[in-house]
């Protein structure tokens, strides 16, 4: 099973860093560029600023990296007999992971929380789950 799942694990790193590394392809930026006219001016100063998103602070790397954590921690919640994966919602975010959602009882989030925090790379659990249907 370990193999399997560290198959999946380069599978899906594979992919996104296929993804990522296409993004800035020179004719690209060479063809948005030219079809994009260039900002040529400012918004006056007493404009308010507008909050940057969420993950803004993020580098690439770290997004990477919280997506490779994501993924090894929803196949470690998959392979677990005692946990429903198909519930649990799970995101990382600098090596933050969050599981929510609905669950059959207390003893099924203690098990989810137990198998996130064994996860390589996973710093803290933050739980948003809940018991019911």
């Amino acid at each position: 099973m370990n193999k399997l799942r560290t198959s999946l694990v380069t599978a899906a790193a594979g992919i996104l860093g296929a993804g990522l590394a296409a993004c800035d392809r020179p004719a690209d930026r060479d063809r948005t560029s030219a079809t994009t006219p260039p900002v040529t001016s400012q918004a006056p100063a007493s404009t308010p600023a507008v909050p940057s998103a969420p993950n803004a602070d993020r580098t690439v790397g770290q997004t990477v990296d919280d997506a490779g954590i994501t993924a090894k921690v929803k196949m470690a919640l998959a392979a677990e007999k005692e946990v429903s994966a198909t519930n649990i919602n799970v995101d990382t975010v600098q090596g933050t992971v969050t599981l929510s959602g609905r669950v059959t009882d207390q003893a099924e989030i203690a098990r989810a929380l137990e198998v996130a925090r064994r996860v390589d790379g996973v710093k803290s659990v933050d739980s948003k789950l809940s018991v019911g249907s």
